[in-house]
């Protein structure tokens, strides 16, 4: 048998180092999460941003916390309309002579069972708290057999 030396064109040496380069750096040519996010979650450059929320429940209510923090309660909007529970966030920052101001927001759909008349919210340490009591008729109860 006779061996014969073959030679790789130098443009498809080329495509088998970027592909070997790609499984050593996967992620190099995309920016690094550090320059896509801002401090706070954000997106940089971006005006607008979603808060991060948790929604658990008990027997009579249902609770949604939203983390607001660095915000005055002045600057908190919370909405219920249809079901559907609505925070917007507006955070206005002074650095010098130029005011810049970051609006985020997050909707939360709500199940029938809350009572609408007696939603409250409150705003502490950075945790911006609503509470969804749950309609009578549609807490649970217990039956007793007989």
């Amino acid at each position: 048998m006779k061996l014969t030396r073959y030679n790789t064109p130098p443009s498809t040496l080329g495509r088998v180092t970027d592909f070997d380069e790609w499984f050593r750096h996967p992620f190099a040519g995309l920016p690094s999460l550090s320059r896509l996010l801002d401090w706070d979650g954000a997106y940089a450059g971006a005006t607008t941003g979603s808060l991060a929320t948790d929604i658990h429940e008990d027997k009579d209510n249902y609770f949604a916390t939203f983390e607001v923090p660095g915000v005055k309660k002045e600057d908190v909007k919370v909405e219920f309309n249809d079901r559907l529970l609505t925070v917007t966030v507006v955070r206005k920052e002074k650095n010098g002579d130029t005011e810049s101001s970051y609006t985020a927001s997050r909707s939360v759909s709500v199940p029938d069972s809350v009572n609408p008349e007696a939603i409250a919210a409150k705003v502490e340490d950075g945790i911006l708290t609503v509470t969804l009591p749950k309609s009578e008729e549609r807490k649970p109860r217990t039956i007793e057999i007989a």
